[in-house]
């Protein structure tokens, strides 16, 4: 987040003073990185409500307002535990899948793993040392079906999706923290958003629970989820209007005893067809 400092406050104040459109002065704060919660502090009783629910150049026609309230409507049907805070949306079910279909899924990442990619070299070779498996390479049946599973759980259809994936995490491995969300400003950012869009949903399924270590650490929070077999871990990358939330940095800390083992499903905002599908419960 962005600090308000007084500089950003004597702007505000004299935009207001001068009868600027609270909404005009909304979008440039959001466009230069505040998030929502500090904007409605400063603005006061002049924030406008509703706001949120409007995108800011982003991709065409995406309703990012249902986006964000898909696990609200139905997080208490599907078991869901939304985390306290405002800062995001993060929920976790637990038992999201059996003991029997983590361990298939486990069998099938065992002999196909490779090292895991970054979105861009930030000098660090210790920066993410886990192993991937892409799960959609398999020809099992099995896998097909966890990856409907989990979309149709979401709400949100699988051509708004990337490819089911797994991590392995051997003993000292780990990913530092990072956001899932591709940065707007980065040098690759349009390389990797211009055919499916920005990431929205994280759907991460733990499918071993690890003897020690290897917990999932937001650290705005302080808040950390210890890899629990079978678990959903699930969180929204971007905000109600389609901005990415810096708040979902998140830290895969080194596993210290054991492994562990995850399912890994991104969402984007560009696809074909419906965004929205029909979702399950449990």
């Amino acid at each position: 987040m962005l600090a308000m400092d007084q500089k950003w406050k004597d702007w505000l104040d004299l935009n207001i003073s001068r009868g600027s459109e609270v909404k005009d002065l909304y979008r440039i704060m959001r466009t230069n990185g505040f998030d929502p919660l500090s904007i409605q502090r400063m603005m006061g009783d002049r924030y406008p409500t509703g706001i949120e629910a409007q995108p800011i150049s982003h991709a065409a026609n995406v309703d990012y307002q249902n986006l964000a309230n898909l696990m609200e409507v139905r997080g208490i049907a599907l078991g869901a535990q939304r985390l306290n805070t405002e800062l995001i949306q993060l929920y976790a079910i637990d038992n999201f899948l059996t003991a029997y279909e983590c361990e298939k899924i486990l069998q099938l990442t065992a002999h196909n793993l490779s090292p895991s990619l970054v979105s861009h070299d930030n000098g660090d070779n210790a920066f993410r040392t886990s192993m991937t498996c892409r799960l959609h390479c398999h020809d099992d049946p099995f896998v097909g079906y966890i990856d409907e599973k989990i979309a149709r759980t979401l709400g949100v259809c699988l051509s708004y999706s990337e490819p089911i994936q797994a991590q392995h995490y051997a003993e000292g491995k780990e990913f530092k923290a990072h956001h899932d969300y591709f940065t707007p400003d980065a040098p690759v950012h349009s390389e990797y958003t211009q055919e499916q869009g920005q990431r929205t949903w994280t759907f991460m399924i733990y499918l071993n629970t690890t003897l020690r270590g290897g917990s999932t650490y937001f650290p705005y929070l302080d808040y950390a989820f210890h890899p629990k077999q079978g678990q959903a871990v699930i969180w929204n990358n971007l905000y109600a209007d389609g901005l990415p939330n810096r708040y979902t940095l998140h830290h895969g800390m080194p596993v210290e005893e054991g492994y562990k083992t995850i399912i890994t499903k991104w969402f984007r905002d560009q696809g074909e067809g419906n965004m929205f599908c029909e979702q399950m419960t449990q």
